[in-house]
């Protein structure tokens, strides 16, 4: 896709009123528009979940494989 058509591109966000309002504050303080403060928003919980994907991926690649034990036969 063109960086013009990337940059232009939009959607409707359906937020409960007290989201809305409790972002807006929060952008304001932070002095920048309520559209960067969501978008901020979303790539830092974009990059937790990655990070926990991640985690799960390194442990499994670490954990030793669960193999059952030989049996031995019992001599009586």
């Amino acid at each position: 896709m063109e960086p013009e058509l990337k940059r232009k591109q939009s959607f409707l966000l359906r937020l409960p009123l007290s989201l809305r309002e409790q972002a807006t504050q929060f952008a304001q303080e932070e002095g920048t528009s309520l559209n960067h403060f969501i978008s901020l928003a979303v790539a830092e919980r974009l990059s937790r979940i990655e990070q926990k994907r991640a985690v799960r991926v390194k442990s499994r690649e670490l954990m030793p494989s669960t193999t059952m034990p030989k049996l031995q036969p019992h001599l009586h």
